[in-house]
C-alpha cells in the first residue's frame, strides 16, 4: 500500500511539474518573393494594435540569417506560457483574426510552428534573463539515439560554458522529431562569437585529461547538429 501511495505521489508531482514546464510557441514565418514591405508593414500594425508590450509583453520577432529558414522571421510570444495556460481557451481581440487573414496571410508562403520546452537543467541562464537581449546564436539538435549517458553529457557541459562564459538556454521541441534547440544569448553581439574558446581543453581541465574525446565518441552516438542559425531582434516589428 506504501508503495503505491508513494508512485500516486510521484506520478501527481511529475504531471503538476510538467503542466508547468515554460513553454514557447515559434513561428516560422516565410515569405513570399517580393512581399517582405508589405508584410513587415502589416505585422508592424498588427502588434501596435494587438499585442502591444504592456500586454505581458507582446510580440518579439526576429530576423533570421543562416540555416534553413534563411530569410524568414521568427515570431512568438515575449512570455513563456505553462502547459496548464496553453490549456485555457484562446480569446481573440474583436478583429483580430479577420486583420491577420486580410493584412499578413497573403504574403506567407508558409508558416512552420514549433512548440518549444524550455529545459533548465540543461541551460546556464534562466528564460527570463534574455528579455533584454537582442542577438542570438540557435543550434538545433537531432536526438538520434537517446540514452542516460548522453544526457549526462550535456549536463556535463554545463560547466563548461558557465567556465567559458557562455550564456545558453535550451529547449526541447513537443512538435515532431526529438530535437532540442541551443539559445546562445549574445549580449555583447556578434563580436562574442569571435572570442577564442575551446571547449576540449577546457572539458578536460574540469573533468580530467581525456574525457573529452571519449564523451565527444558518446555525444556523436547521441544527436548531430541539424540546423544553426542566428537571431538578431527586429525593434521596429515588435511589441513596443
Amino acid at each position: 500500500m506504501k508503495k503505491i501511495l508513494f508512485f500516486l505521489t510521484l506520478l501527481f508531482v511529475s504531471a503538476e511539474t510538467f503542466s508547468q514546464q515554460q513553454t514557447i510557441l515559434s513561428n516560422f514565418d516565410k515569405i513570399k518573393i517580393g512581399h517582405l514591405p508589405a508584410y513587415n508593414d502589416a505585422i508592424e500594425k498588427f502588434t501596435t494594435k494587438f499585442f502591444p508590450a504592456s500586454q505581458d509583453g507582446g510580440y518579439t520577432i526576429f530576423d533570421i540569417m543562416g540555416g534553413k529558414h534563411h530569410g524568414e522571421k521568427l515570431r512568438m510570444l515575449t512570455k513563456p506560457l505553462s502547459f496548464a495556460e496553453r490549456e485555457v481557451p484562446r480569446k481573440y481581440a474583436e478583429g483580430q483574426v479577420d486583420f491577420w487573414f486580410a493584412n499578413i496571410a497573403p504574403h506567407l508562403e508558409s508558416v512552420n510552428a514549433e512548440m518549444m520546452v524550455y529545459q533548465p537543467e540543461y541551460s546556464t541562464t534562466k528564460y527570463e534573463e534574455g528579455k533584454d537581449v537582442e542577438k542570438f546564436l540557435m543550434t538545433e539538435w537531432t536526438i538520434f539515439n537517446p540514452s542516460k549517458a548522453g544526457n549526462d553529457i550535456r549536463k556535463r557541459l554545463i560547466k563548461v560554458s558557465e567556465k567559458l562564459g557562455i550564456k545558453t538556454a535550451v529547449f526541447s521541441s513537443y512538435t515532431g522529431e526529438n530535437k532540442v534547440y541551443s539559445s546562445r544569448r549574445l549580449a555583447n553581439g556578434w563580436k562574442e562569437l569571435d572570442e577564442p574558446m575551446d571547449i576540449g581543453a577546457t572539458y578536460d581541465e574540469i573533468y580530467g585529461k581525456g574525457a573529452w574525446d571519449k564523451d565527444q565518441v558518446v555525444l556523436n552516438n547521441y544527436w548531430r547538429r541539424t540546423d544553426r542559425f542566428m537571431l538578431t531582434k527586429n525593434k521596429r516589428l515588435s511589441s513596443k
